[in-house]
């Protein structure tokens, strides 16, 4: 008699590097060990460093913001007299402006960044090391990049046309160079740096755009109720907006804000390959 061998398929769970998978029998399996260049250990660490360089960046840039040049302007009467004498507060002051709102969007999104390299780095290709990461490119996709990208496009634009409008000459004696362009000009470049380092996975344009518009509309509600609940406009152009005008710019601006999430997921592609959300530097290479 002839004797049957069975082969039986054990299905091997999804677990950390450091953790032991077990056989139906309850054996212990090796850990398994992921090997890796040290082109790809420096892209790694060069990747913390710039999560942790843009937190302390912009962490910086706030508390100077608000704690130095927000009082020093206020004494030269630069600040808008509506607005302060209804917050009461340069700190409240400063969030009735987009390019806040964004400074503090960006410092959310590289302070998550910063820990789910912590999570990634404890708990490699754990349940909660996806999530930390799903999330991480979900907020860069609906959030970050179209706002950020936005900030800085129509900041220079309208800098471009008539700089009174947004940036008046004599804020130049008192407003730092580099300031300005902490909020307005490097927010895009540490965008795309961000892109190259680390490969992040869209989601769906339905969840991603539902979110971009959920998040300026959150601002636009933010703008309506200070300019016609307060008769204070962030903006003075809105107010000598008329009607149609008015809608009018609210869906330009609503559609490039969509543009510019369209373009993100494009560039997002180019530079980082956009297949999945590990980094594109830290492939697995060889599995023991």
């Amino acid at each position: 008699m002839q004797r049957r061998e069975e082969v039986v398929a054990i299905e091997v769970p999804d677990v950390g590097k450091d953790s032991l998978a077990r056989t139906s029998q309850g054996e212990e399996i090796t850990p398994l060990k992921i090997r890796r260049s040290p082109s790809e250990w420096c892209f790694i660490i060069l990747r913390y460093l710039v999560h942790l360089a843009a937190v302390g960046c912009y962490g910086y840039t706030g508390y100077v913001d608000t704690t130095f040049y927000g009082p020093l302007l206020n004494d030269w009467e630069l600040l808008d007299e509506g607005l302060l004498s209804h917050f009461q507060s340069i700190v409240l002051y400063k969030l009735a402006y987009l390019s806040n709102w964004n400074m503090i969007l960006q410092l959310v999104y590289f302070s998550w960044c910063v820990i789910s390299d912590l999570i990634a780095a404890s708990a490699e290709g754990s349940s909660i090391a996806k999530a930390a990461t799903r999330f991480r490119d979900w907020l860069l996709a609906a959030a970050v990049f179209p706002i950020g990208t936005l900030v800085v496009t129509t900041f220079w634009l309208i800098y471009a046309i008539d700089r009174e409008l947004i940036f008046p000459e004599k804020m130049d004696r008192f407003f730092p160079a580099w300031l300005n362009h902490a909020l307005h000009t490097f927010v895009l470049p540490l965008l795309l740096l961000e892109m190259f380092l680390d490969k992040h996975k869209y989601p769906s344009r339905t969840s991603g755009m539902l979110g971009t518009i959920s998040f300026g509309l959150a601002y636009l509600i933010w703008l309506m109720y200070l300019g016609f609940a307060q008769n204070i406009w962030v903006y003075p152009f809105l107010e000598v907006l008329e009607g149609p005008y008015f809608v009018l710019f609210f869906a330009v601006t609503t559609t490039f804000v969509l543009l510019l999430y369209y373009i993100g997921e494009k560039v997002n592609n180019l530079l980082g390959g956009g297949k999945g959300s590990e980094s594109r530097h830290s492939p697995m290479q060889k599995i023991d």
